[in-house]
């Protein structure tokens, strides 16, 4: 976390992983997607589950909380003490072949290997001391479906959650 004073607090998450050898599907790497109406911040709340697999990834969150810096300028909002946010969440992953060898994949799943998976969302928190409303946007693999599934392009979720 790192505080900009003024400008509120920015916080970033880095994380890695490898696998090494051949396992099958279930122990690979299964990003965490989140297809609930409740936001949650490790997850990546635009993507379904199990809908990327991978045995080696990269991935960043970042999350700038502005501390009311835009909404504290209109008077009657000042009031509410609501505080803006905005998030950015990006993945990159390979799948190696080996692993189709010991059990075949799912339909359903893919592989991050053509270009990294990103959300952003824009969100209001302190609403009632409490609560927390995001609206996230899925930037990109919108065309991914299996068979009736469709993917969340655009999409709003709450969250109950105290900050002080």
């Amino acid at each position: 976390k790192i505080y900009l004073g003024y400008l509120g607090s920015f916080r970033y998450t880095l994380e890695a992983g490898k696998l090494w050898g051949a396992v099958p599907y279930p122990f690979l790497f299964v990003h965490q997607g989140n297809e609930t109406w409740g936001y949650t911040n490790s997850d990546f709340n635009a993507m379904n589950i199990g809908e990327f697999m991978s045995d080696e990834y990269a991935s960043i969150m970042i999350q700038h909380h502005f501390e009311g810096l835009f909404l504290n300028r209109i008077p009657l909002l000042k009031r509410l003490k609501w505080r803006e946010v905005i998030v950015g969440k990006a993945i990159y992953g390979r799948l190696s072949e080996r692993h189709s060898k010991v059990m075949d994949l799912p339909d359903f799943t893919s592989s991050l290997s053509e270009k990294p998976y990103i959300e952003v969302s824009a969100g209001i928190e302190n609403i009632f001391k409490v609560f927390r409303i995001d609206a996230l946007w899925r930037i990109n693999y919108i065309d991914n479906t299996y068979k009736d599934i469709d993917v969340l392009r655009f999409g709003l979720r709450g969250r109950f959650q105290i900050s002080f």
